[in-house]
């Protein structure tokens, strides 16, 4: 309130050219306040708003890449220890059948077979017995054959899950090397979204700022025009009862001195009390 007094006797106390000019320097000021405040509408808050907009577009991308790569990894791991239970399955029966190799070669028992049969086939046997004893030399033979096939058919096995095991581990690798790359990734685009909310509130007060400033001014702006109405108004007054002998804004000299005496108590002229009942007619 005593602000608002302050400023209405400064205007009071201002000729019309000064209040002009204070008008112009206002109105400057008003354009200035209302370029800001387009500038941040169209512009700012709308660049903001977009950066917000590809960056949760981009951070939505990333988060189903992890959701994608977490259930790569957990299937290749499920991968990785159904090759590992095979390996063991396949070390624990190479162990076994090892110690059950025959110490002869596939090539002689092969020899053995082919020569007893060839005996059997050409009936070069003497006896039953001996045809039965050869036929046991071949059914043992082609056994240990088989012993040693299976034995060569688990390693190749072993060797092959040996080597799916370390493309897996390796898969697995590059797919946690992924997802800490996706992670950090992640991790900068919320920060680079803190930053772009930061901004985003900043502007928001920046704008409230703005609009107080121009309603300040504005109010300014309306009690200069106020007092130049004012002033207009008595000074068709003064030209029509004093004619153009006074000064420019002489009459409110004059106006300003009798408010003065009238509230110091001091005693009026005719001429005082007119102007002063004539102000509020």
């Amino acid at each position: 309130m005593a602000a608002a007094e302050t400023g209405s006797k400064d205007l009071e106390s201002r000729g019309w050219d000064d209040l002009l000019a204070m008008k112009r320097k206002l109105s400057e000021e008003l354009k200035e306040i209302t370029d800001k405040i387009v500038d941040v509408d169209r512009s700012q808050f709308y660049s903001i708003t977009s950066s917000i907009k590809e960056q949760r577009t981009m951070l939505d991308a990333h988060a189903k890449r992890l959701k994608q790569v977490r259930a790569e990894v957990e299937k290749r791991n499920a991968e990785l220890l159904g090759i590992s239970e095979k390996i063991a399955q396949s070390k624990n029966f190479l162990s076994m059948m090892e110690t059950r190799l025959p110490s002869e070669k596939e090539e002689e028992l092969q020899a053995t077979v082919l020569s007893n049969q060839a005996f059997i086939d050409a009936k070069n046997y003497r006896s039953e017995r001996e045809k039965n004893e050869m036929l046991s030399r071949i059914k043992e033979a082609s056994m240990k054959i088989e012993a040693i096939k299976a034995t060569r058919t688990i390693k190749e096995q072993l060797a092959q899950l040996n080597q799916e095991s370390t493309n897996t581990a390796n898969t697995i690798k590059q797919l946690d090397k992924e997802r800490d790359s996706v992670r950090g990734k992640v991790a900068e685009i919320n920060y680079v979204l803190d930053m772009l909310y930061h901004s985003k509130r900043k502007l928001a007060a920046d704008r409230d700022s703005y609009l107080a400033q121009y309603d300040g001014i504005a109010k300014q702006f309306d009690a200069i025009n106020a007092r130049l109405d004012a002033m207009a108004k008595m000074r068709r007054k003064q030209r029509e009862e004093y004619g153009y002998n006074l000064p420019n804004d002489a009459l409110f000299r004059v106006k300003e001195m009798a408010r003065k005496k009238l509230e110091s108590g001091s005693k009026l002229s005719f001429e005082e009390l007119k102007l002063l009942y004539g102000e509020k007619d």
